[in-house]
Parts: C-alpha cells; sequence; structure tokens
C-alpha cells in the first residue's frame, strides 16, 4: 500500500486548502476561451479536476491511488469528471479512450516518474495532445523529506524533452508555495503543441484536388473511411502510435451504400464515357436494388439468394477498392501507399449476418495516424470538400449541369434520419400495457410523444438504435440541435437503459442494437458488452462531440 493509500485524508485536507485559480494564476490566461478537453494527471484530491468541470470543461482525471482516488470522487461528485487508474510512464488506459486533450496538467507529479522512464512518459503526454494543445507541468523545489518516493527534476530537463518532441516553450515562472512552508518554491512551465495548419489536411487536399483521377474512386474511399473514423470508431481492429487498422468491410459497406444510390437509383456515370461500367457494377451489386435502404443496415441477416449476392458484391467491391484507389493513392511524390490493405478470405455461405464479424473476413485496411486522426476529429469540414470534388466529376463524366441534383444524390438517404422505425416500436410497447416515458424528464408519455436523437442528427448523423430515445414534444424542441449536458445525461442515464432494456435488448432488434452500438461508440474490443457498458461509451462520445465541435448543452430546465 502507498503512502497515499494510508494518509489518504491528510494529503486530501492539505490540497483543499490551496485554490486552484491562485495558484495556477500565472498560465491560466494562456488556454482559448472554449470548452476543453483537459486530463489531469496525479489528480490527489481532486481540486485541480473539480475547478475545471466547474468552469464547464470536461475532465480525465487520473490517480492511481485507490484511497485518494475514491475520497476524491466523494468530495468531488462532477459529470464532467471521468476518474481514471492509471500511471505514468505508461498511461494505457487514458490512451485507450482514444482522446486529444486541450490541456495536460501534472501539478508536482514529475517528481515521482524515475529518471529511467521520463522519456517514454513525455512521449506519451505528448502523444495526447491535441494540436494547438498545452501541458503543464509544476515542479516542486524541494524533494519531500517524508517516506514518498521521489527523484529530482529540473527546468533544464524538460526544455530538453520538449525540444527532442517539437513541443514550443511558452513560460516559466515561479511563486511561493501556498502552504506558507517556507524552504518550498514552485516553477511552472509551460508547452504547446503547434498548429501550424500542416499534416494531413494538405495531404487529404492533394489527393481530392492535385491527384490524377480516372473516376469517383478517390473521394468515394475517403468518405468511406470517414465515415468509420466519425461514426464507427468502435470497429477499429488495431491503433498504434503511427497507424489505424480498420475492417475493410466496413469501408465497403459505407461504398456499397454511397454507389448503390448514385448508380442502381440515379443512373450517375462514376468515369468517363467509354471507360464502361465500375468493375463492381454487376448482377450482384445490381440484385441488391430490391432491398430498401433501411435493409442495407449493421446487424440484418440474409440467406439464400441474398446471402450469395450479397457476398460476391463485397468481394467485388473490396477487389475495386485494393486494385483501384487505396493502390494509386500515395504520398506525395513517392510510390507509399496511404492506404495499405491487407488480405481477407470471404467464405461462400447460404446465410450471412452484415455484422462485424463478416465484415472483418473480407480484409483490414491501415491508415496513417495523422490521416486518421484528422479525419476523426474534422471530418464536419473535410466532407463538403470531398462532396465538391465528387461533383465535380459527375459535372465531367456525366455531361450534365445538375449540380443540386448532384448534391442531392450524396447526401445519405433519408432513412438516415427517420425515427419511424423507433416509434413503432413504443408504440407497440404502449399497446402492450407499458408505460412509455420520457428519458429526460422521466414524466409519462401519452398519445402525444416523440423520438429524439440523443446525439443530434446534424451534428453527427447517426440513427441506431441506441441513439434514439422517447421524450416529450416540448422538451425535443427545446434540446434541437444541442448536446445533453454531462449532468443531463447522468439524470437520465437509468432511464435511458431501462428504455434500451424494454425496446431492445429484451426483442428482436437485440443483436442490431449491440451491433450498432459495437461499431459506433468508444468501447472496450473483445468483452460481452452490458447496458452499463454501452452508456460508458455514450459518456465517452458525449464528451468526443462537445470538445471537437464545441457543441452548445442542454439540460431540462
Amino acid at each position: 500500500m502507498s503512502v497515499y493509500d494510508r494518509r489518504a485524508e491528510d494529503f486530501l485536507s492539505r490540497y483543499e486548502r490551496v485554490d486552484t485559480a491562485e495558484i495556477h494564476t500565472e498560465w491560466l490566461s494562456l488556454l482559448p476561451s472554449t470548452q476543453l478537453l483537459v486530463l489531469d494527471v496525479g489528480a490527489g484530491s481532486g481540486r485541480d479536476a473539480a475547478w475545471f468541470a466547474k468552469q464547464g470543461h470536461e475532465v480525465v482525471a487520473v490517480e492511481p491511488s485507490d484511497a485518494l482516488r475514491e475520497a476524491a470522487r466523494d468530495r468531488h461528485p462532477s459529470a464532467r469528471i471521468q476518474w481514471i487508474d492509471d500511471r505514468l510512464p505508461g498511461l494505457e488506459d487514458v490512451h485507450d479512450l482514444d482522446y486529444r486533450f486541450d490541456l495536460i496538467l501534472l501539478n508536482g507529479v514529475w517528481m515521482h516518474v524515475p529518471h529511467s522512464s521520463r522519456k517514454r512518459a513525455f512521449r506519451k503526454l505528448t502523444g495526447l495532445l491535441k494540436p494547438g494543445g498545452h501541458v503543464v507541468f509544476s515542479l516542486r523545489s524541494e524533494q519531500p523529506g517524508d517516506e514518498r518516493t521521489t527523484y529530482s527534476t529540473s527546468v533544464a530537463e524538460l526544455r530538453h524533452l520538449s525540444r527532442a518532441h517539437a513541443l514550443e516553450f511558452l513560460q516559466d515562472t515561479s511563486s511561493i508555495d501556498q502552504l506558507g512552508r517556507q524552504d518550498v518554491d514552485w516553477t511552472s512551465l509551460v508547452f504547446r503543441l503547434s498548429d501550424d495548419g500542416t499534416g494531413a489536411l494538405p495531404l487529404i487536399r492533394h489527393i481530392l484536388i492535385n491527384d490524377d483521377t480516372s473516376a469517383t474512386y478517390k473521394p468515394a474511399l475517403l468518405r468511406a473511411v470517414l465515415r468509420v473514423a466519425d461514426s464507427a470508431k468502435g470497429a477499429v481492429l488495431e491503433k498504434s502510435r503511427d497507424h489505424v487498422t480498420i475492417p475493410l468491410g466496413l469501408v465497403a459497406f459505407y461504398w456499397l451504400r454511397m454507389y448503390r444510390w448514385l448508380i442502381l437509383d440515379r443512373g450517375y456515370r462514376q468515369m468517363p464515357k467509354g471507360n464502361g461500367s465500375p468493375a463492381f457494377d454487376d448482377e450482384h451489386f445490381r440484385f441488391l436494388q430490391r432491398f430498401p435502404e433501411s435493409d442495407l443496415r449493421l446487424g440484418r441477416r440474409f440467406t439464400g439468394d441474398e446471402a450469395r449476392h450479397l457476398i460476391e458484391a463485397f468481394r467485388s467491391i473490396r477487389d475495386t477498392i485494393r486494385e483501384g484507389p487505396a493502390h494509386f493513392i500515395t504520398y506525395p511524390g513517392t510510390d507509399d501507399q496511404v492506404f495499405e490493405y491487407g488480405s481477407g478470405h470471404i467464405q461462400t455461405a447460404d446465410t450471412v449476418a452484415l455484422n462485424l464479424d463478416f465484415l472483418k473476413t473480407v480484409g483490414a485496411l491501415k491508415i496513417s495516424r495523422h490521416v486518421w486522426d484528422a479525419l476523426a476529429h474534422h471530418a464536419s469540414w473535410i466532407e463538403p470538400s470531398i462532396l465538391s470534388r465528387w461533383v465535380e466529376l459527375l459535372e465531367k463524366y456525366d455531361g450534365d449541369d445538375s449540380s443540386g441534383d448532384y448534391r442531392d444524390a450524396l447526401a445519405w438517404p433519408n432513412v438516415e434520419h427517420s425515427t419511424s422505425e423507433v416509434r413503432s416500436l413504443a408504440s407497440e410497447l404502449r399497446e402492450a400495457g407499458e408505460p412509455l416515458h420520457c428519458v429526460w424528464s422521466g414524466r409519462r408519455l401519452r398519445d402525444n410523444y416523440e423520438i429524439d436523437h440523443c446525439f443530434p442528427f446534424k451534428h453527427w448523423p447517426n440513427n441506431h438504435l441506441w441513439n434514439l430515445v422517447p421524450t416529450a414534444p416540448t422538451l425535443n424542441q427545446s434540446k434541437s440541435d444541442r448536446l445533453p449536458s454531462a449532468h443531463q445525461l447522468e439524470e437520465a442515464a437509468d432511464r435511458i437503459k431501462r428504455w434500451w432494456h424494454r425496446a431492445y435488448a429484451r426483442t428482436d432488434c437485440k443483436s442490431r442494437f449491440y451491433e450498432e452500438a459495437s461499431a459506433a461508440l468508444p468501447l472496450a474490443a473483445d468483452q460481452s458488452l452490458t447496458l452499463d457498458d454501452l452508456l460508458t461509451g455514450v459518456r465517452r462520445q458525449r464528451v468526443r462531440l462537445r470538445t471537437d465541435q464545441q457543441i452548445a448543452e442542454w439540460s431540462v430546465e
């Protein structure tokens, strides 16, 4: 048991005697006036985490001492704080959250990291920063003369590490000890990860604007990968510092849905006249025209001819992606592929479920981490550029001046936003004599109710079952395109789980419900999911949406 566990109450009492705004006053003004995502490493009593949460920011508080962490959680209960049992140098559980932080704070913590582990620790911290993000170290002048294990620190060491990781040094300030200890002074160092507009965005622009193309395949592949990065992070197969690997079948799934509408429903050419039709536009692809759009969704099971045609369509799309855009999209001036593909083995069968297990058999696609992060965090800005380029190509290949029609065709079908299916499920529950309640207020709903997207469709186009909940019309209108606040989500947590259980988890929708949630939400891989696990994923996704897109919040008044 660590000294922090044995003396948790003593340390908590000591830390809480100091005001966050006073001890950090020298550098707080350097932070942007936006909604921040903060990582407090070695959060102690939760004093700093609670202060940032009260300012409206989202906080991940890391504290390895069980006793201190639990005492801090009890003293500062806040829905905006996620408490994590983790530690330097690895911070593995924090990395598993897949967040990028605007601010990382290490207040009196660096002295606990052994010298042999500091290079790794600094690299891990840097990897967690957003472009433009700040990391702040508060160093104690004298090591504590008690039973804690500590190591010497220096400004020079941190300046050297920051240069090795291309961090910009902003500030170095000294202050007296706020607890009145005469032999203790503090030094705060502030570093920033530069955000100069370079990185993946020029590469994406090059692929769209400058790269040669003889079909619409390149914008299609970019958009399909963007859809995975923005809406299906739970489907990631592997993630490292340099690369992210996703199921090639999931990319093919989005490819199928885009081209099915453009080719089979609208008849738009996807390459110049004289070049024939796309290789995947065969009898198997055309067989799928008979399916309504709502049938092409995760969790749907196909049998007989339907299954055989679907499997062959995926084979053909996979080959088209591998031999076409994935092969020819390269870094400028090189033959190095931006998208590397791995082999898969799709088995012929009379029955197939359109789920992640099947999509993994199609193969894998490996993407550079900086490209993935750009697509994931800037999807709402990148996608319009992809669509504009696609419209230009359609005008060129189709020989028509119908850009408005093309843009309409490139929009995801209206069924993506429809709540009629879930409204029917709610009606069936009421007809069976089960009461229906508004998840946001808890009030019983009678004849007049609506189905709300928990996360607004405008900001994150997700029409999965887990994201659709019953609500009172007045609250649905009041919420509009805003995000439920952390407090509101916690207030509604039990009601959301009850709705999930009654409408989905105990019905024929169960398999689809879990399949959609597993693909879309940031959940631990390869585990047997519970409704509590899904709610944790919803909490984490709310933080991502709020801090990435700066979406306004909403609560029941």
